[in-house]
């Protein structure tokens, strides 16, 4: 048995002769099966989306009776919170600060209608400045949290107290300013998720861009290829880590008990028993199902299905004045080999297919407008950044290893086949970006009110720095490479450019692991 067996590589010579009435069925048969996966992967989307309905509005405070700031006369035996949208009490819940008797809890919670809770109090709130602190669950599961303070004076006929009864027992309690701030989350907890999300994404960045680099673009080496499948196996790795870190810190934060939570039970119930626990349990499968089966099926350049050229015979895309489908049919040498999709590619494009369909469950795509198209759009963004993200990181990466070996980069002819890739890419960010930007903002002043505005627009600057870098690629170093494909200055500043845009993208893909969180209700 060979290593290339055991490592699940396959060569097919390209002086075999493969009769066309083998070849054909075989083909028809895989097409055929890889339509029926894809369509069952539709159905199990629509399926599950559908199932929960449209979320149209944002949770977040809306407003309290007594609100915020006002002196009201009398006891007060109940607090009115409502919300803008379905909300679940989580953490601590609710605690008020009672001047008289110290942090408590309310005696009974009523909620008449989705979104609104009544607290009841009892004994009543007497007198004094009165802080009510709450943490509730989106939708989405994430925590949101909250506080607001109001004063209650004695009414004018009240009698005073006796002058010899009994002072009331001091109760220790924090400051009412204290009281406010606090916060009832873990932070630990919440820094632990934002690293294992950050993880995560960047690591799907790689898995799915490399994955779509090596078959649709890359022409190079037998060793070039197992290099890509290295990393998109370490990738899915990394994935599920990742996932982990997040699933742990959610439980800390969400709970409001920190490290605590990892022993309640309960805790694990309120957190992962909601739409969040669905997304990180698809990461987490998605990401084995990669990395178990992924393997690379090798077909001599001169023999492979070349899609690229397809699309550019047909549609003006690309770098560079000469298009993809007029190169020599030989530019290949015979040691060049390409990645083909075989019947064994049908487990790791369902694993890719649930590593996107996990995005449908997680954040602001199960709050905002229609379930099914938010989730829709945030699939295709999803994908289309990592065709960006992970094919630069991948040309670069191959560039690279060229270069070091003093070999022949064949610059040219990867940034043009890239470039095919990236302008149908960059268009679907850009349309996918921008669906889900008027979906999840309210108003334009949404931008720098709110967390998740401001968020957006630090990741648009950055991708508008990316971008730039890849204009400079086409409009100066791809004339360069015309005029003279392995010249060391050109391809010198290929890689230069390259790496600046893996800087940016990876900066992209930062921000894009906060927005997922961040709030989305201005503050």
């Amino acid at each position: 048995m060979t290593d290339e067996r055991r490592e699940g590589l396959t060569l097919r010579s390209r002086c075999r002769v493969v009769p066309s009435a083998v070849l054909l069925p075989t083909s028809e048969v895989f097409v055929k099966r890889a339509l029926q996966l894809l369509l069952a992967a539709a159905c199990l989307l629509v399926t599950l989306v559908g199932a929960s309905g449209p979320a149209d509005a944002h949770t977040g405070f809306d407003s309290s009776d007594p609100a915020d700031g006002v002196v009201v006369t009398g006891e007060v035996d109940s607090v009115t919170i409502r919300f803008t949208n379905e909300a679940v009490e989580s953490g601590e819940g609710f605690v008020v600060l009672d001047p008289v008797l110290g942090v408590r809890s309310p005696s009974s919670i009523d909620e008449p209608e989705v979104g609104v809770f009544v607290l009841r109090f009892d004994p009543s709130i007497t007198a004094g400045d009165v802080g009510v602190r709450w943490t509730v669950q989106a939708p989405d599961a994430h925590p949101i949290s909250g506080a607001f303070r109001f004063t209650i004076e004695a009414p004018a006929t009240a009698s005073p107290p006796s002058s010899d009864s009994s002072p009331a027992e001091e109760v220790a309690s924090p400051s009412l300013d204290d009281f406010l701030v606090e916060r009832s989350g873990s932070y630990a907890g919440e820094r632990l998720s934002d690293v294992g999300r950050l993880l995560s994404m960047a690591a799907m960045m790689v898995c799915l861009g490399f994955i779509v680099f090596a078959v649709t673009v890359m022409r190079g080496t037998r060793s070039e290829l197992r290099m890509l499948l290295f990393w998109i196996r370490r990738a899915a790795a990394v994935i599920v880590v990742g996932t982990l870190l997040d699933a742990v810190g959610q439980l800390m934060d969400g709970s409001g008990r920190g490290v605590g939570a990892l022993i309640d039970i309960g805790a694990y119930s309120d957190v992962f028993g909601t739409g969040l626990g669905a997304s990180l349990f698809l990461r987490v499968a998605s990401a084995v199902v990669v990395a178990a089966t992924a393997r690379v099926s090798m077909v001599h350049a001169h023999e492979a299905r070349d899609v690229l050229a397809s699309v550019s015979a047909t549609v003006p895309v690309g770098a560079g004045s000469t298009r993809l489908v007029d190169h020599p049919a030989d530019y290949w040498e015979d040691h060049h080999v390409a990645w083909d999709i075989d019947r064994h590619g049908l487990l790791p494009t369902f694993g890719f297919a649930l590593m996107l369909l996990a995005h449908t469950f997680d954040g602001h795509t199960v709050t905002e407008g229609s379930r099914a198209m938010t989730g829709l759009a945030s699939a295709i963004h999803v994908m289309a950044a990592a065709v960006w993200v992970g094919g630069v990181a991948a040309l670069a990466l191959i560039m690279g290893r060229r270069s070091r070996r003093d070999e022949p980069t064949h610059a040219l002819m990867m940034v043009i086949r890239y470039s095919v890739v990236a302008t149908f890419a960059l268009a679907a960010v850009a349309l996918a970006g921008s669906y889900l930007a008027w979906v999840i903002l309210d108003a334009p002043s949404d931008l720098w009110a709110t967390a998740w505005g401001r968020l957006l627009v630090a990741k648009v600057i950055v991708v508008a720095v990316a971008a730039g870098f890849g204009a400079h690629n086409h409009q100066v170093i791809v004339p360069a490479l015309e005029a003279a494909e392995e010249s060391e200055t050109a391809v010198a500043r290929l890689r230069t450019t390259l790496l600046c845009e893996v800087i940016a993208l990876s900066a992209v893909t930062a921000v894009t692991a906060l927005l997922v969180q961040a709030s989305s209700v201005a503050s």
